[in-house]
């Protein structure tokens, strides 16, 4: 199984998730990602979300020398509210390379997120999965460039 070679590259606005948080360290990186899937699993946070879909995002950020948090949740709107034992992140705007998994498996993400970890262009600031209930399941990694946006005009 190999991840698609041609990554893509796309600018994505803010937006906010809610979830399971964990610490992950790097010296145990596939067991502590393991683990926090297993919870998100096999708890009820999931059931308890202001989602907008069923679709999963794994978010990767305050990364630091031993580590970074990972946010296993949905999407949801910029006001809802937190349900307890949830945590949120807003992701900010921000360019990413994008490679789509061929297969929804852990050893898939792990053989995209190995790749693309090497990125010369790579920002650290916030990277994720997405696993949509349809389609394919993509690794977003951040890197450098500006996302720009524009308002439509109210007089047009």
């Amino acid at each position: 199984m190999r991840v698609n070679t041609a990554l893509k590259t796309t600018a994505l606005p803010p937006f906010r998730v809610m979830g399971l948080t964990a610490p992950v360290r790097f010296r145990h990186e596939a067991e502590d990602v393991a683990a926090a899937w297993q919870r998100w699993l096999s708890g009820s946070l999931k059931d308890a979300l202001p989602a907008f879909a069923p679709s999963v995002y794994a978010l990767r950020h305050s990364y630091h020398d031993a580590g970074y948090t990972l946010m296993i949740g949905h999407l949801v709107s910029n006001d809802a509210p937190l349900p307890a034992g949830a945590g949120e992140w807003m992701v900010p705007p921000q360019v990413y390379r994008v490679a789509t998994l061929p297969e929804a498996s852990c050893h898939a993400a792990a053989e995209a997120w190995q790749r693309l970890a090497a990125l010369p262009e790579r920002r650290f600031a916030v990277d994720f999965e997405s696993h949509p209930s349809w389609g394919a399941s993509k690794v977003y990694v951040g890197v450098a460039g500006e996302v720009t946006m524009a308002e439509e005009g109210l007089d047009d």
